[in-house]
């Protein structure tokens, strides 16, 4: 249930774009993280620091995006926000007694203290890949979207592609293209960061067994 809560704001973000556009989507994405927080906030008491971190760069980026107008800054949000969560998992290493996932699940689960170092290790290099994976996708739609209005001066660069009908511009080919590169964005956004943070989960499930077996013996 929590990890359909965590990627609530990501899939309604996915559906009002596919709807409706981009812009609508970072609004509606804001809205979203809100009730998530609130949610979260009535069912534990308080509220989640990821949850926290998470809205106030969607507060900033996709305000920013929303002001110019410009994509790239709520498309560098993700890249930016696991690089931040990478950051504070390596970081708590050197920082108290307990690393930053011990703080968070130690007390559903006892495992030795080198074992949380080395899942936190391999969490924090896991969003760091996130975060690069996500890059690649950002530098290729951004690519496209400035070539497109690069060629096609008639274009107003504030529009969203979305509204784009392509076979009446002069550049049909580009504007194609520029459309299914954001829509890749999109859709990584979505699949690839729920597929792969669920790939993260799974391999730690599976490394962690055995101690969990073994403290349920003794």
């Amino acid at each position: 249930m929590k990890f359909l809560l965590d990627f609530f704001p990501i899939a309604l973000f996915f559906i009002v774009y596919k709807t409706i556009g981009l812009y609508a989507a970072i609004y509606a994405m804001i809205a979203a993280t809100a009730v998530q927080m609130a949610i979260a906030r009535f069912q534990t008491g308080k509220f989640e620091k990821i949850h926290v971190i998470t809205f106030g760069l969607l507060v900033v980026f996709g305000g920013i995006t929303l002001a110019v107008k410009d994509p790239a800054f709520i498309m560098w949000k993700v890249s930016v926000l696991y690089v931040v969560f990478a950051l504070a998992l390596i970081l708590s290493m050197w920082i108290g007694e307990k690393t930053l996932l011990q703080h968070m699940l130690g007390k559903e689960m006892q495992l030795p203290a080198q074992v949380w170092r080395q899942l936190t290790w391999f969490w924090g290099l896991g969003f760091t890949g996130i975060a690069i994976v996500n890059a690649y996708y950002v530098d290729a739609a951004l690519r496209t979207r400035d070539a497109l209005f690069s060629a096609a001066t008639d274009l107003n660069p504030d529009i969203e592609l979305t509204e784009l009908n392509c076979t009446s511009t002069t550049v049909e080919q580009l504007c194609l293209v520029a459309q299914q590169s954001e829509e890749s964005w999109v859709n990584f956004k979505l699949f690839g960061t729920m597929g792969l943070t669920f790939a993260l989960i799974i391999v730690t499930v599976i490394f962690i067994s055995k101690y969990l077996k073994e403290d349920k013996a003794s």
